[in-house]
């Protein structure tokens, strides 16, 4: 846009513009689009004095052509600009997609982590009241055990080894 302003500066000053003038008094850029120029009148009479001879249409076409020139560079240009435009909007609206889609993907695994971990809790808690059920089963066991071992030893005299080796040989 500010290429396209200068060609249309550099035109008008350059071929047109009254020696020893302000360019500000006889045309100038304001705002993006808005050329404004004085009359040509103007122009013509001050250029009538500066000068001494009419100079009236002798680079006009010239000066045509730079501005025809330049509206169809800014159409380019806009045109181009708003094609790029179109291409952010749209890269960003994938972008957002793409974004809600890994989010979404976040949450499921999360989702998925925390119903693991909490099959994971619910079978060690399973194991460990396993571990303690057949610790005491062991523990019940073992008091059976020495019980029954208790009684044997009470009701069933043994004789040690020795002493019946001794007692069969006084008979």
């Amino acid at each position: 846009m500010e290429q396209a302003r200068q060609l249309l500066v550099d035109a008008f000053m350059r071929d047109e513009a009254v020696p020893g003038s302000d360019p500000q008094v006889h045309g100038s850029l304001h705002g993006d689009k808005v050329v404004l120029l004085t009359p040509a009148a103007d122009i013509t009479a001050t250029r009538h004095s500066a000068v001494g001879s009419p100079t009236l249409g002798k680079n006009w076409p010239e000066v045509l052509e730079r501005v025809r020139g330049a509206a169809q560079y800014m159409r380019t240009v806009e045109s181009r600009a708003e094609e790029q435009e179109f291409r952010v909007q749209e890269l960003l609206e994938q972008v957002r997609a793409d974004m809600q889609d890994a989010h979404a993907r976040v949450q499921a695994a999360e989702k998925r982590t925390r119903d693991v971990q909490a099959q994971a809790n619910k079978l060690i808690q399973a194991a460990e009241e396993r571990a303690r059920i057949a610790q005491e089963r062991t523990a019940t066991i073992e008091g059976w055990l020495v019980q029954i071992s208790e009684a044997i030893e009470t009701e069933f005299v043994v004789e040690p080894v020795n002493a019946r080796k001794a007692g069969t040989k006084r008979s």
